[in-house]
């Protein structure tokens, strides 16, 4: 089976990619794909199954207001298309699929117009304005929320959650994990990340109340990735503590950390709830204020509501600083409160919604220009009543 794959160039996007193309490849080895992909350096760098090509485009976001910006928006767009609609031709796709942005957009329009069917997968609560528009011409649309299917035609959506890697369908292992990181199996375990770049914000608060967690340092120890930017000075700081730390800048084993945390302090993108979830993780969720149409306040409300999660705001001041108020005083609830800690975590990992990889990918067969047998009989299948 050929597959096309559109999708932006962060991780958010482009693992949820992987995890679905992995799923294909498990069931049928000689699938290929075209990953048509935001151009982003990291691209470069990934893993992708079997027969995977890259192709990257040079298209961005749709600025919010009308600028300069959107002059060079709609040319990268143009110049996107022209290039998906040969590619799309070359490579023949069975079915596209795109996981959000404008970077889905010109794939997904191109395969569209050469009779290729078509799927979109919104991962967050509130729809993005490409998977709305494109959402009128797909023929499913997935979704990793429930509060996200009221936004699309009831007709073609489905709730199917966010596709993961592999490892977080594997059991827990706590002690394993602090063993890896050189930690303690007794203590307590705060995990603070604030995404691959990390967040500024994050780090100065929890260091800021360092000097109340100290005095529990027989009962607490850490695990923070802080981004490139704030290592050095982050990292510093711990050392003077008489906190037991792992710190790192940057860490791509997060079915691990997440293995060996008791409590997560963590910004609220579609990735990270979904993680939050599928490892049955409490959390204190600290959305970005300036996510687009603020959908990290509506991912972190959604586990809130659940009793999974407290959500607290971040706050910037006329002079430009920014604070978290109650963090500390949270934090140290939470943290102190084992039998809370555990009922969030359950109330998270109801949440679940089986393996989104398998459900994305059964839809995508389902949906499929079929051409060979086994994939008429895998398709079959699928269909099939349970």
């Amino acid at each position: 089976m050929r597959v096309l794959i559109a999708t932006g160039g962060t991780g958010g996007h482009i693992f949820p990619a992987i995890s679905v193309a992995e799923e294909i490849r498990s069931r049928l080895p000689d699938s290929r794909f075209l990953f048509m992909v935001a151009t982003n350096k990291g691209v470069r760098d990934l893993s992708l199954p079997g027969d995977a090509t890259i192709v990257p485009l040079p298209a961005i976001g749709m600025p919010r207001k009308l600028s300069l910006d959107f002059v060079s928006f709609v040319y990268r767009l143009a110049v996107s298309f022209g290039r998906c609609m040969r590619e799309v031709a070359s490579f023949r796709p069975h079915v596209a699929i795109g996981f959000g942005n404008f970077a889905s957009f010109a794939p997904l329009l191109a395969a569209k117009m050469r009779g290729v069917p078509i799927v979109i997968h919104e991962a967050n609560a509130v729809p993005g304005k490409a998977n709305l528009l494109l959402s009128k011409p797909s023929d499913r649309v997935l979704v990793g929320f429930p509060h996200a299917a009221r936004r699309f035609p009831k007709g073609k959506v489905k709730v199917v959650g966010m596709p993961l890697r592999k490892e977080f369908t594997e059991p827990r292992d706590r002690l394993g994990a602090l063993a890896k990181l050189k930690l303690s199996g007794t203590k307590n375990t705060l995990l603070v990340v604030g995404g691959s770049q990390g967040a500024n914000a994050l780090n100065v608060e929890v260091v800021n109340i360092i000097v109340i967690l100290q005095h529990l340092s027989e009962k607490i120890q850490l695990i923070h990735l802080t981004g490139a930017a704030d290592y050095h000075w982050v990292r510093r700081r711990y050392a003077a503590s008489a906190l037991e730390a792992y710190v790192a800048p940057f860490d791509s084993r997060m079915k691990l950390l997440y293995d060996a945390a008791d409590l997560a302090i963590t910004r609220a993108g579609a990735s990270t709830v979904a993680e939050l979830v599928q490892t049955g993780k409490a959390a204190i969720l600290v959305p970005f204020p300036h996510a687009t149409a603020r959908h990290q306040d509506a991912n972190a409300r959604y586990l809130e509501e659940n009793g999974g999660a407290v959500v607290l705001k971040q706050l910037s001041s006329p002079d430009g600083r920014v604070s978290i108020p109650g963090l500390g005083k949270k934090l140290l609830e939470l943290i102190n409160d084992t039998q809370r800690l555990q009922e969030m975590g359950e109330n998270n990992r109801r949440l679940a919604n089986g393996s989104a990889a398998r459900n994305v990918a059964d839809v995508l067969f389902s949906v499929s220009r079929s051409d060979s047998i086994a994939e008429r009989e895998l398709r079959r299948r699928v269909a099939a009543p349970a």
